[in-house]
């Protein structure tokens, strides 16, 4: 998924609500609930990069699920885990009390270009406008669903922020639906878990096609490190870098590192076999619905 695909809203308030209502009922208790609950919202809303975390009192944030498209791709979501958050205005007033509903974050900090968590860390995102959802599992737990749009793309619409404000209660009932049996740390196992999954599908995305260079150019990509940086971190020249970016598109079948970012979420979400390239099962998949062949 990603902010290019952006899928319209239905016609009709209410008609969106029942279908989101319907979508939320089907996924609870399914094991990609996480995924459904942000597909569901997608089809509603324009969202470049969503993100899924349990907040927990005096420890770090854990993913539940992510599909960010930032300007840094994954080295954004380690930033954040490794200090940033702590500055979150989202993350400090949910650990203040906040109460459960809709929160935009030009609302909660509207000197947010003047803060240490801007300067260090927001701007680099290219995210301009962020809503975040809480959703109380007990006095110390929240979950929260982060929706934000980049710069390249329109701040969110007076109609979008009614319509999430309105289907805010359907979200938090599924939440609660869906957790309501499972213990705080049974969610910090999903979220160490889909860490560990997403570093190993990282460590072999695109083995079954590209060259081993390759392969290394396009991880370094996904971690969001620039072509000179690249280019140091291989030791090679920054030329030869853009020769295996421009080469890795072309087999891909992609032309941005945007379009990269999206695959590998796929690719990585479709993965059966951990030490395999998680192309192969997304390829396979892929190609029973148009009829190409999968790699060998």
């Amino acid at each position: 998924m990603n902010g290019d695909d952006f899928a319209q809203r239905p016609a009709g308030g209410a008609s969106a609500t029942t279908n989101l209502a319907l979508s939320l009922l089907a996924g609870v208790g399914s094991l990609d609930f996480q995924e459904r609950l942000a597909q569901s919202l997608k089809q509603h809303v324009k969202v470049d990069a969503g993100l899924i975390l349990l907040y927990r009192r005096d420890t770090a944030p854990k993913i539940l699920f992510n599909d960010w498209c930032t300007d840094r791709g994954l080295s954004d979501i380690r930033a954040y885990l490794h200090g940033s958050y702590r500055l979150d205005p989202f993350y400090r007033l949910a650990l203040d009390n906040g109460d459960d509903g809709l929160y935009r974050l030009n609302q909660i900090a509207p000197s947010l270009d003047r803060s240490q968590y801007y300067r260090d860390y927001y701007r680099h995102s290219g995210l301009h406008d962020e809503f975040n959802i809480f959703v109380s599992l007990d006095t110390d737990t929240k979950v929260a669903i982060s929706l934000a749009r980049r710069r390249s793309h329109e701040i969110f619409s007076g109609e979008d922020a009614e319509f999430l404000q309105t289907v805010a209660p359907l979200l938090s009932q599924a939440v609660l639906k869906h957790y309501r049996d499972l213990r705080p740390e049974v969610l910090e196992d999903q979220g160490s878990l889909l860490q560990s999954v997403l570093a190993q599908a990282l460590r072999n995305f695109g083995r079954s096609v590209l060259t081993p260079r390759e392969c290394e150019v396009a991880q370094l990509i996904l971690r969001g490190f620039s072509v000179k940086g690249a280019a140091s971190r291989l030791g090679i020249s920054p030329a030869t870098v853009k020769l295996h970016r421009r080469n890795l598109y072309a087999k891909l079948d992609i032309a941005s590192q945007t379009a990269l970012f999206s695959l590998f979420i796929d690719a990585a979400a479709s993965a059966g076999n951990a030490s395999e390239d998680p192309l192969i099962a997304y390829l396979g998949r892929r190609g029973q619905l148009t009829g190409q062949l999968a790699p060998h």
